[in-house]
């Protein structure tokens, strides 16, 4: 993420949103032939048609390839996977961004990952994107070395506490420019007695990070209330959590015990159901009664949860992994288009997420929805369900894609409110050697067309100036963010790729990554958290 507007430390200026579709690279045949005559020498035109071999996959996405000597590729017109090498004109960037050259053939086994780019987020505005200030060499060369080994992916992850609290996922799942969104996430950070606020930001994947707004809400309560977000992100106020009356999976087994306080002991699917599922009946299920507080319209739950990694199976071993270099446009040109943005989102909005629905009138209807949140950090969020008059229960079901959630705690508050929060903006931003980071903190200080960018192995630092809190009250900080990222292609995806088919979202695909992901669930938990992208 150097300061600049347009091209990206040294890099070409990058193409629009809406761009041409160039002619790729390919190997051209030569048609035609000299014709004598006996009547003299006549010349025929000679015709020069593009062939395409048959191994050959052509990317019409303008294309970064990044190398494993840290250096990157930029093909801005595309580029031809051909024959075990990249074929295109390319401009190579050395590991400090400041020398180039031009190259037409690059060995896919150099490659670590690729990714599609745009700076174009409407049909007339340009997108203008700023980078941190380049880091030393050797910190650089310490993260190239560790992306050979990487499987992480996620999004920007947040820190406090000189690192040591993770606090958590911004915007998750926006994976396209499309997808953009605002999240909001309920922090356990606190000022210092200086009254500053310092939250770390972490790009940890093989991803490229766009973030393009970052401020701090504040609410001040009692102290036996308790402050989050709920599934509309509006901070709300709560008091009285208590265990629901009863609680049991989808077998009916009773999960009071697990649920009833944010302690670590979790649920998750049992195997024993995931083994058995099918296409057309692959959700899990937990039941619950909450009696209604005399005289209330709504009962508020509230949740501690997190994501397991079976959308990360899914993201990879369904979704771009098998499709190799294909992926690249699915994910630049193909979510650039609004039909196949919407069906891709409406095809998530159906399977993805906590679904919340009350019994009423012989059936569950759902009234409520908890986005995902990330497979990192647990999330504190609420669900507020409006009440009949005269209703002293209610039967609530959650319900979800099989294995989809890790949830340690389920709570009924017996009463809740909506929150007033003071808006506070960042004061200052600094890189990962202290530097002042002057253009990226107005490039997030308002949700418009500047976007910081990071690139994996980087990080900067955010400070909020809060203030001094009042006497005999308490605060909580809520941070608001908004941006999406691009997920790297990587490159043993594209030379083990297994379909020219694109990916069509269908719930067989989703059996196919539950089937998977149960296969290698604990494995893949254990080895997602060691390799992380390390930062410098």
């Amino acid at each position: 993420m150097g300061m600049l507007a347009g091209p990206s430390a040294g890099m070409p200026e990058q193409p629009a949103y809406r761009r041409p579709r160039t002619k790729p690279f390919l190997a051209c045949a030569l048609l035609g032939a000299l014709a004598i005559s006996a009547a003299g020498c006549v010349f025929h035109r000679v015709q020069v048609q593009p062939v395409v071999p048959s191994d050959a996959v052509v990317v019409t996405s303008p294309v970064k390839a990044h190398l494993m000597d840290g250096s990157t590729v930029v093909y801005a017109k595309g580029v031809t996977v051909s024959g075990g090498t990249l074929r295109g004109a390319g401009v190579r960037y050395d590991l400090a961004l400041k020398q180039s050259t031009n190259v037409d053939s690059v060995p896919l086994d150099s490659v670590v990952g690729m990714e599609s780019f745009q700076t174009r987020v409407d049909g007339a505005k340009t997108a203008i994107m700023t980078t941190l200030t380049v880091a030393g060499t050797a910190g650089a060369v310490v993260g190239v070395i560790a992306l050979f080994k990487a499987i992480f992916g996620s999004c920007p992850t947040v820190y406090s506490g000189d690192g040591a609290v993770e606090e958590a996922e911004l915007f998750s799942n926006s994976i396209a420019p499309l997808f953009e969104a605002r999240d909001v996430d309920r922090l356990q950070a606190q000022a210092d007695s200086k009254g500053i606020l310092r939250l770390e930001v972490r790009n940890e994947a093989l991803e490229t990070h766009y973030i393009n707004h970052l401020q701090l809400f504040e609410v001040q309560h009692a102290a036996d209330e308790f402050v989050l977000p709920d599934a509309e992100d509006h901070p709300v106020v709560v008091r009285g959590v208590r265990t629901p009356t009863t609680i049991a999976d989808r077998s009916g087994q009773d999960l009071r015990e697990t649920l009833g306080a944010a302690d670590g002991k979790f649920y998750r699917t049992d195997r024993r159901f995931i083994d058995n599922a099918k296409a057309d009946d692959i959700d899990d299920w937990i039941d619950l009664t909450a009696d209604v507080p005399d005289g209330a319209n709504s009962v508020a739950l509230v949740f501690r949860l997190r994501n397991s990694l079976l959308t990360t199976t899914l993201l990879y071993d369904e979704m771009l992994g098998p499709a190799g270099a294909r992926a690249i446009d699915w994910l630049g040109s193909g979510l650039a288009q609004i039909s196949n943005a919407i069906e891709l989102g409406r095809w998530r909005e159906r399977r993805a997420g906590l679904h919340i629905s009350v019994w009423r009138d012989g059936a569950y209807h759902e009234v409520a929805r908890v986005p995902d949140s990330g497979p990192i950090d647990w999330h504190d969020v609420a669900a507020v369900i409006p009440a009949v008059k005269g209703e002293a229960s209610l039967r609530i079901r959650l319900s979800f894609l099989a294995d989809q959630w890790r949830i340690d705690r389920v709570g009924v508050a017996s009463a809740e409110r909506e929150a007033t929060p003071r808006v506070i903006q960042i004061s200052d931003v600094t890189g990962s050697g202290g530097r002042p980071e002057n253009t990226a903190k107005e490039s997030l200080s308002a949700p418009d067309d500047r976007y910081l960018q990071t690139n994996p192995g980087e990080r900067f630092f955010v400070d909020f100036n809060v203030g001094q809190i009042s006497a005999g009250r308490s605060r909580t900080f809520l941070l608001s963010s908004q941006g999406y990222y691009t997920e790297w292609i990587r490159g043993a995806w594209i030379q083990t790729a297994s379909t020219k088919e694109l990916f069509k979202p269908t719930d067989e695909v989703l059996l196919a990554a539950v089937r998977r992901w149960a296969a290698t669930r604990e494995s893949f938990e254990e080895r997602f958290v060691k390799d992380r992208v390390p930062v410098h």
